[in-house]
């Protein structure tokens, strides 16, 4: 009689041959079990937990990492769904202020939209919203479209966002200040560095000033896989974001300061403010 491993090992050679021979079967039973509430997540579902547990034995470091982030976006993909139906049906209302890509922050008077669980509104913002055409009077987007690829992911939000907004409506946007680091680093100036120890923005074994921009442009390390939404993807400076803005339909952006009255404490330093009104 085969014992439980070489069990286990046959079992997961099949299912991987089976994933590299039928991959759209695959996708679409992926795509299935994703769409039901935490069925690909490998910490609630034994099952799934067992699959994820039988890919990091038979697969390369590299394999396993694709497959991660391949039963991350499925389940996104369910997440999304269902998001979108809740949307449909939010009793939104005429000169809503959102805030969109917030994370935990919670604004008061705000609609929270984001990924992230506990939000009025779960949706992945990578994708179209489904929310009315011209409902908002305002848009807070404090550092979430640097997590966008550019152009096309990022000028798809903008564009978004511009779409929900009223005539006259404004959006209030930071990302990222990529200036400041660069130039201190060009200047030999140590404010950047020392910020970021300050502010603990980056880990902290990193050490030497370009560790620090690398970081700034990546938000990446061992830790964290290429697909993670957590990573950085385009850097800006306040001339390449009103151009972002500008070309997603704005009539008219530039750069602000830190208001108080809405943007997030912990933003206030290092962040680039930039206001566009439709």
């Amino acid at each position: 009689m085969a014992k439980i491993p070489e069990l286990l090992a046959a079992w997961s050679s099949a299912f991987l041959r089976m994933v590299g021979l039928y991959p759209c079967v695959w996708l679409e039973f992926l795509y299935l079990v994703g769409s039901q509430s935490n069925l690909l997540s490998s910490t609630r579902n034994p099952t799934m937990a067992l699959i994820d547990r039988l890919a990091h034995r038979a697969l390369s470091k590299y394999a396993y990492n694709s497959w991660r982030e391949l039963r991350d976006e499925v389940s996104a993909m369910g997440v999304h769904r269902r998001g979108a139906k809740a949307a449909k049906n939010f009793a939104w209302k005429q000169g809503a202020k959102l805030n969109i890509g917030c994370g935990s922050v919670k604004n008061a008077g705000f609609v929270s939209v984001d990924f992230c669980p506990g939000v009025d509104v779960r949706l992945d913002l990578r994708k179209p919203m489904p929310i009315p055409d011209g409902i908002a009077s305002m848009i807070l987007c404090e550092h979430f479209l640097e997590h966008l690829r550019y152009p096309g992911q990022a000028g798809a939000f903008l564009k978004e966002c511009h779409r929900i907004l009223q005539p006259g409506g404004e959006l209030y946007i930071s990302v990222p200040d990529t200036r400041w680091p660069l130039e201190c680093y060009v200047k030999g100036d140590p404010e950047y560095v020392r910020q970021c120890e300050v502010h603990r923005w980056h880990p902290e074994w990193m050490d030497t000033e370009m560790e620090h921009i690398n970081y700034h442009f990546r938000q990446q390390d061992d830790g964290r896989l290429d697909g993670n939404f957590e990573c950085h993807r385009f850097a800006y400076d306040e001339k390449t974001l009103v151009k972002a803005l500008r070309g997603a339909g704005f009539a008219e952006a530039h750069g602000r300061s830190f208001d108080p009255a809405f943007d997030a404490p912990h933003r206030r330093v290092g962040s680039l403010f930039v206001k566009a009104v439709k």
